[in-house]
């Protein structure tokens, strides 16, 4: 059996380390731009106001995270390639670009699990 050389793990750990800041940026900002989604949604619910001009706003919000969400997608799928990740850690990092909040949440996690697994 042979070991990795020493600097095949320190190239792998810059590789994931880079893999994880990329991921934790698009995180923080498909986040945002879906929580601005869900507040221009908020406006359809009967009774609390009428739609007007700043519909415009909202739906130029809307397409322009959607395609936030698929550069959020390439660095989810990025670093769970390269931590070796179950199918079920890519759903649920996936689901932060669709679900409200939980791409901080998600991000955190993480953060913390990477960290440790490269032990820094």
């Amino acid at each position: 059996m042979t070991q990795p050389a020493p600097e095949d793990t320190t190239r792998g750990d810059a590789k994931v380390r880079g893999a994880l800041a990329r991921y934790r940026v698009m995180a923080i900002i498909t986040g945002t731009f879906l929580l601005t989604v869900f507040m221009g949604l908020i406006r359809y619910v009967p009774g609390i106001d009428e739609p007007s001009a700043v519909d415009a706003f909202f739906t130029g919000v809307a397409i322009v995270h959607g395609w936030i969400y698929v550069i959020y997608l390439i660095t989810t799928v990025d670093l769970w390639m390269r931590m070796r990740w179950g199918l079920g850690r890519l759903l649920y990092m996936a689901a932060g670009g669709v679900v409200p909040l939980l791409s901080f949440f998600a991000e955190r996690r993480i953060a913390r699990e990477v960290a440790g697994t490269l032990g820094s």
